[in-house]
């Protein structure tokens, strides 16, 4: 005959909340598996018989120049970001550089501007012909008697893009290593510079070694992002001739029809050999070395006094503050107050017509307001389900299925965000869900393609909440779902609201997918500005990317005064 006490347990360990969070975390895994899966048999085992029709026509292709150009392009974009991604994370966090300000905006940035709308800002500044920065420079020489350069800057050139994507990829890169220097026991460094090694020394032989791991990470993060960027590649690479790996993905599925979902796939899982190559390797580059770096009572380290390198050090990271923030968002709302776009500002008549024509579309309206509202919704949503879930995860994270749905939800990250989007459209479209065409195939897409940052980010706000309060209300009588929702819960929220922030912000400037699952009947904003880039009004399109840039920064920068009130 069971006990009472051990009956009460047992009813605890299967209670209301417990069944709710099991069966959410499995449909979370359901929704990310499902159409992966699906479309890896709809399209390379129709019928139950093998088709090699996609691989002959992708083997007939220009497949060369592809591959060559995007090895080029985001191999060297992803270099560039890690080099500079980590030298200004450690002048952050280990010197006396003194710009701790801007140290705190680097990450942030890519947040405030949308790629879409930076890569337009730089066409509007380094267009050979047409481009601000190129008129500046040949209008001061003019005035200075000077004979007048030309082109000093061409953006529609493999230096442009490599430029480009590298200005968005290194925050990745700088996220990943400064949290990394924050984690590193300073004991270890000082050892180093005890035993007489200069600054150098020790960041060649101890403090680059102990962060190994991280830099890697960054890279990776980069790596993906490089291969999941769309807008930059499509709005440089297009004018430049340079054909991308994710440009032809999308005009696979956009421009053919029927879309060749195939010929996509197979595309879309080179992409994924080359992320998980990266993965092993990281993976053995931690086999093979003792990277446990954090000690025990931590304390602040002691800046490396940079000396004569002060100044240029400033001047390097405020230069990159002007130019992933200040140049493009300058150039756009310059052109958006234009009636066309010209660089001579004193022939024309700036004015806020453009603004005015533009929201007088239903069609850029229900964009933008898509855009905020699936914004608000799945990162709503998606933050909430990721607590649950990372919740219940750690409260049965012996047990199979706990380590299975946890290893799934980082799934998406492996994947490149086109692959998931030909899988949703292959997935949902037709029967039986007949979902395309609509705002919840979007819906459904962001909360899939943003798993992996939802769930990273309620797991280190759970971590900071540790176990002790939760297992003592639950010692009081409390169950999980009480438990969860009155302590645990509003303990997490300024973690919880961190990640909302980041949540909205990627899913109301996502292009990717909306390139592929957005249309006529359901825009969102990225939808919208490639329309207006298509048809090449500029002068609108600029007028657009500030009013979207402006509202994201709003709504970060209102997050970022709650997380700090909350805090």
């Amino acid at each position: 005959m069971t006990s009472p006490g051990r009956a009460k347990a047992v009813w605890r360990r299967i209670d209301l909340f417990t069944a709710l969070a099991a069966t959410l975390s499995v449909i979370v895994a359901t929704l990310i598996l499902y159409p992966l899966a699906h479309v890896l048999l709809a399209t390379f085992f129709p019928g139950g018989q093998f088709d090699s029709a996609p691989f002959r026509a992708v083997a007939a292709s220009d497949l060369t120049a592809l591959l060559a150009n995007t090895t080029l392009v985001i191999a060297s974009a992803t270099l560039i970001a890690v080099l500079f991604g980590s030298l200004f994370a450690w002048l952050s966090e280990r010197t006396d550089i003194g710009l701790n300000a801007f140290g705190n905006v680097l990450p942030v940035l890519p947040l405030l501007i949308p790629p879409i709308a930076g890569a337009i800002g730089w066409v509007l500044l380094g267009a050979p012909r047409s481009g601000f920065l190129n008129a500046g420079a040949n209008a001061l020489a003019t005035a200075l008697g000077l004979p007048a350069p030309g082109a000093i800057i061409d953006i529609f050139s493999y230096p442009g893009m490599i430029f480009v994507y590298s200005v968005y990829l290194l925050p990745h890169v700088y996220l990943t290593v400064s949290a990394g220097l924050r984690n590193l026991d300073p004991t270890l460094e000082e050892a180093a510079r005890v035993n007489g090694a200069g600054p150098a020394g020790t960041l060649w032989t101890v403090t680059l070694p102990a962060i190994l791991p991280q830099v890697i990470s960054g890279g990776i993060l980069a790596l993906i992002t490089g291969f999941a960027l769309f807008s930059v590649p499509l709005v440089i690479g297009g004018q430049a001739g340079i054909e991308i790996l994710s440009v032809r993905i999308v005009h696979l599925m956009t421009a053919s029809f029927p879309p060749r979902v195939g010929e996509a796939m197979i595309l879309g899982l080179v992409i994924v050999a080359v992320i998980g190559a990266s993965w092993w390797v990281q993976r053995l580059v931690l086999r093979r070395g003792n990277f446990a770096t954090i000690g025990g009572k931590g304390r602040r380290s002691v800046s490396v006094a940079l000396g004569p390198m002060l100044w240029p050090a400033r001047a390097l990271m405020s230069l990159y503050v002007l130019i992933a923030s200040v140049l493009p968002v300058t150039a756009l709302v310059l052109v958006s107050l234009q009636p066309f776009w010209t660089p001579n500002l004193a022939r024309v008549r700036l004015g806020l017509g453009n603004y005015r024509t533009l929201f007088s579309s239903a069609f850029v309206r229900d964009g933008l307001t898509n855009s905020l509202v699936l914004g608000i919704a799945a990162a709503t949503i998606g933050m909430l389900l990721a607590a649950i879930v990372i919740f219940w995860i750690d409260r049965n994270r012996a047990r199979p299925l706990a380590v299975f749905i946890d290893g799934t939800t980082k799934l998406p990250a492996a994947v490149s965000h086109l692959v998931v989007g030909i899988a949703f459209i292959a997935a949902f479209a037709g029967a039986p869900f007949y979902l395309h065409g609509t705002v919840l195939i979007l819906f459904l897409a962001y909360i899939v393609l943003y798993t992996p940052q939802s769930t990273l980010t309620a797991h280190a706000a759970l971590v900071q909440v540790g176990p002790q309060l939760s297992e003592a209300s639950l010692v009081a009588g409390a169950g999980q779902g009480r438990t969860f929702v009155n302590v645990t819960l509003p303990l997490m929220t300024p973690g919880l609201i961190a990640g909302w922030t980041m949540l909205f912000v990627l899913v109301a400037g996502d292009i990717t997918a909306s390139s592929m699952l957005a249309g006529s009947r359901n825009p969102v904003a990225g939808f919208v500005i490639l329309d207006l880039w298509s048809n090449g009004a500029f002068p609108p399109l600029a007028a657009f990317a500030v009013v979207v840039t402006a509202a994201l920064s709003l709504v970060v920068l209102v997050s970022i005064w709650l997380t700090r009130r909350r805090g």
